[in-house]
């Protein structure tokens, strides 16, 4: 079962990459592939349980950079462990779930994102 949650919210990220998502911005086509499930990643970033309760009693959460610069070839993983789910830059990142990618291409991803406090994550993918 958690194989298939896996894919398909690998599923739902890849198409949010194809496709301008809910407040998010391509501003320069980037190509990502699917990470299996043991492959490690150069970027991980993890979304604790009781994120959205800290965010509703006013606290400035502080769990993922502005901007992130990566390199063609180099991964990122969000792992999603609260209770609701977010916008986090472009991707939206589901209650429970799990997104992971490698980056194939240059470009630039950015979007909301509410679990920084400038509101936005912008990823660069450089050569």
């Amino acid at each position: 079962m958690r194989r298939r949650q896996f894919f398909a919210s690998l599923a739902g990220a890849l198409a949010m990459l194809t496709i301008a998502s809910c407040g998010a911005e391509r501003t320069n086509a980037v190509e990502t592939r699917p990470l299996g499930a043991d492959e490690r990643v150069t970027y991980e970033y993890i979304v604790p349980l009781g994120t959205g309760d800290r965010l509703d009693s006013g606290e400035r959460i502080e769990l993922m950079p502005q901007r992130l610069t990566v390199k063609v070839g180099e991964s990122m993983r969000i792992v999603n462990d609260d209770v609701r789910g977010y916008m986090i830059g472009p991707f939206n990142v589901a209650a429970g779930q799990r997104l992971a990618m490698r980056f194939t291409h240059p470009g630039t991803l950015q979007g909301e994102c509410l679990v920084n406090p400038g509101g936005e994550f912008l990823i660069e993918v450089v050569k």
